[in-house]
């Protein structure tokens, strides 16, 4: 590629000259899918090289400020459920009407007190727990997420913020001490403080469904006994969330050990963390979840599969929403955990394999390595996987796919 920069000496003009059309979105063009997925590929690179081109040329391309933190909205896909909680958070605030937890501080306030605009001191947050008139929520629908949420328990009170430091914070310390039928789930439509895993920060731009679910497990129960498969569960119903879909089974979406979402085996489209407390027998668990739904810049959202799914089968499916996928995801989810609690590991492992980024079939793989003495027979093939590191000293070690 060879791109030239002229400048025109009289008037001072300058044009860069380039052989590929940078300026083009992968988006924008009817390919097949094997042009599709190189272009995706390297679309983070074709914004690197067009910003270098525009910083020599004068242009600013600094990133847009950081956007302020937004009031947290309580809503509930069920007036009682909604009734029933904001009772219990009636008796956790102090005289000030101020709920404080580990990461957040909420002031419970009116739709009409927000308007009145009273000020706030510095890191405490609105809490909208009763508004005058149905709340208009630029990029969330709730109808739309009542609609498609399936559960007995998990994520029927909401709270909902469009800016927030990251879901995580508004649930954790919350959950700890709420009803354990409540159902709470946490999401954002924007973070600014993202978390994933290993501490690293997880960018969290509109587009992307951003959500944090609570969640009580017995120690003693079936999931209790294993609990690192939750993080599998969560995946996994991330993408049964889409592939169950009537139409978008073919949306090829797929597992990464142990916890990303993938594009084929090409892209990472999100991922999932899952932190826990125990208090006396119970598991006090937050799982978040964030993947990209309808942001196709730089790499790749779900919605660009569809609609490049469209053109190569000359389809009509429709763009799926952030609220859609969050209520699907955490319907899959319940149904995964139940399925687990009932007949174990061996109820999901097969949905985990038919979904499982790996260039070898999972029998084939536990095949040879059972044949090679290398899988210990108590463990399922599921990461962590465990291995025999020698077999005369019987020392283990964890392997991954």
């Amino acid at each position: 590629m060879v791109i030239v920069r002229v400048t025109h000496e009289e008037d001072g003009g300058e044009a860069v000259l380039c052989q590929v059309h940078l300026e083009i979105s992968p988006d924008s063009q009817q390919l097949a899918s094997e042009g599709f997925n190189k272009l995706k590929v390297s679309n983070a690179l074709r914004y690197e090289v067009l910003t270098e081109i525009l910083t020599s040329l004068d242009i600013s391309c600094k990133k847009t400020a950081v956007p302020p933190l937004s009031p947290v909205h309580l809503l509930a896909t069920d007036q009682g459920a909604k009734a029933s909680f904001l009772e219990w958070l009636k008796s956790r605030v102090d005289q000030n009407g101020l709920l404080t937890f580990s990461k957040a501080s909420l002031r419970m306030v009116s739709g009409s007190e927000l308007q009145a605009g009273s000020v706030r001191p510095d890191g405490q947050l609105a809490l909208v727990v009763a508004a005058d008139e149905p709340q208009e929520l630029p990029h969330f629908c709730l109808e739309t997420y009542s609609k498609n949420l399936k559960t007995d328990v998990l994520g029927h009170t909401l709270l909902y913020a469009e800016v927030a430091t990251s879901t995580m914070d508004l649930l954790e310390g919350l959950t700890l001490h709420s009803p354990k039928d409540v159902g709470l789930i946490a999401i954002a439509a924007h973070q600014i403080q993202g978390r994933g895993r290993g501490r690293n920060a997880w960018l969290s731009p509109l587009g992307c469904a951003m959500f944090t679910v609570g969640l009580q497990v017995e120690l003693s129960s079936r999931l209790g006994r294993r609990i690192p498969f939750l993080q599998h569960l969560a995946a996994l119903a991330v993408v049964e969330a889409v592939r169950t879909l009537p139409g978008y089974e073919d949306i090829d979406l797929r597992v990464k050990w142990p916890n990303d979402i993938y594009y084929s085996n090409l892209i990472k489209l999100g991922g999932i963390l899952v932190t826990s407390t125990v208090m006396g027998s119970t598991f006090h668990l937050l799982i978040g979840c964030g993947f990209n739904v309808t942001n196709s810049n730089p790499t790749v959202c779900i919605n660009d599969l569809i609609q490049q799914h469209n053109l190569e089968h000359d389809g009509s499916l429709q763009p799926l929403s952030c609220a859609q996928l969050i209520a699907r995801t955490v319907s899959c989810l319940e149904t995964l955990i139940s399925s687990f609690q009932q007949g174990g590991a061996d109820a999901v492992l097969p949905a985990y394999y038919k979904r499982w980024l790996h260039r070898v079939p999972p029998q084939v793989l536990e095949a040879v390595l059972f044949e090679r003495g290398l899988l210990l027979p108590a463990s399922p093939l599921l990461g962590p996987m465990w291995t025999k590191a020698g077999r005369t000293t019987g020392t283990s070690r964890p392997w991954a796919p």
